[in-house]
C-alpha cells in the first residue's frame, strides 16, 4: 500500500496510491484525513484529542513531555516528525508498547544545511537502531509541507534503507495503521471479520 503523510493538499501522485493529510483542522477531501496536534502541555493535548473524530488518522506535535503524555492515550496513532523533535528512549520503548507508530521524514534533511544536516543524520541512525530494537512501530514518509518536498515512495525508502531502517517492517506498520482507518472488516492483527 503506497500512502504518504503529508502536511498540504497535494496536486501529483507521484507513486502513491492515497496521502495522509495532516492539518490541525482536518476536513473532508479525496485524501485521508489526518489530525495535526501541536500541543504545548499534556492538559493542552488531552483537550484537543477530545476534538478528534473516529476517521481521523491523529498525529502530535509538541515538546518531550507532551509526546510521552502522547503515547500513552489510546486515541494517538502517531508520533509526528518535526523539526527540534527529541525523542527519547523511554518514549520509543513506550510507543512500541502503546501501539503509537513513530514518523521518521525525509523533509527535515531537505530543510536543514551543514552540521545541522550531519547531526540530523546521527539522531536519525540512532532513532532507526532504538526502534529496531524493540520492533516499535514507525513509518518512513516524505513528510512534505509543499510540493518540493514531496517525494516518490522509492525514494523515500532507499533513502532510509542507506540509514539502516527496515524497509519492509516500516511499510508493514504503515499498512496496518491505514487498514484501521480504511477496511471494515479489519479489526487487529489475525482479527478480522469474514465475509458471509
Amino acid at each position: 500500500m503506497k500512502v504518504d503523510f503529508v502536511r498540504f493538499k497535494p496536486n501529483v501522485k507521484f507513486d502513491y496510491e492515497n496521502f495522509v493529510v495532516f492539518s490541525e483542522n482536518p476536513g473532508h477531501s479525496e485524501f485521508l484525513n489526518g489530525y495535526m496536534i501541536k500541543a504545548e502541555s499534556p492538559k493542552e493535548l488531552l483537550s484537543k484529542l477530545g476534538r478528534s473524530k473516529r476517521d481521523w488518522i491523529v498525529g502530535v506535535v509538541g515538546s518531550r513531555d507532551v509526546l510521552r503524555y502522547a503515547v500513552m492515550r489510546w486515541r494517538v496513532d502517531v508520533i509526528l516528525d518535526f523539526d527540534g523533535r527529541d525523542l527519547e528512549y523511554g518514549i520509543i520503548k513506550m510507543a512500541k508498547e502503546k501501539d503509537v507508530a513513530i514518523e521518521i521524514s525525509v523533509s527535515r534533511f531537505l530543510r536543514c544545511k551543514g552540521i545541522e544536516r550531519s547531526r540530523l543524520f546521527e539522531r536519525t541512525v540512532e532513532t532507526i537502531k532504538v526502534i529496531s530494537k524493540f520492533d516499535a512501530p514507525f513509518v518512513l514518509t516524505s513528510g512534505a509541507s509543499n510540493l518540493y518536498e514531496l517525494r516518490p515512495k522509492r525514494q523515500v525508502l532507499e533513502f532510509f534503507e542507506y540509514l539502516g531502517a527496515d524497509v519492509e517492517r516500516a511499510e508493514y506498520w504503515m499498512e496496518r495503521l491505514i487498514r484501521r482507518y480504511t477496511d471494515p472488516f479489519y479489526i487487529m492483527d489475525g482479527l478480522e471479520i469474514v465475509k458471509t
